[in-house]
């Protein structure tokens, strides 16, 4: 299979990208990725709890829709762009 990627992944950058913004906050990091697929950790902290100590279900979508946006925008061919809706 060939990678689905239209531009080099570089697993540090992408994480970069959310450092002034909710990924950074929550802490995000990309980890590895394959032709086809990315991957991605959150810390499970008090920044991703909710007030009963467990962990947030917002906090797990953050985490998706981190993961499907930044792979979207690096699979999407130029002069394109992609968005999350839900």
């Amino acid at each position: 299979m060939a990678a689905i990627w239209t531009q080099p992944v570089d697993l540090a950058q992408l994480t970069a990208l959310g450092t002034n913004a909710l990924p950074g906050l929550i802490g995000i990091e990309f980890t590895d990725y394959g032709d086809d697929w990315m991957r991605a950790r959150m810390p499970v902290d008090a920044r991703t709890h909710q007030p009963f100590g467990r962990l947030h279900g917002g906090a797990s979508v953050a985490l998706a829709e981190t993961v499907a946006s930044v792979a979207g925008f690096m699979a999407v061919p130029e002069g394109k762009v992609t968005v999350g809706l839900e």
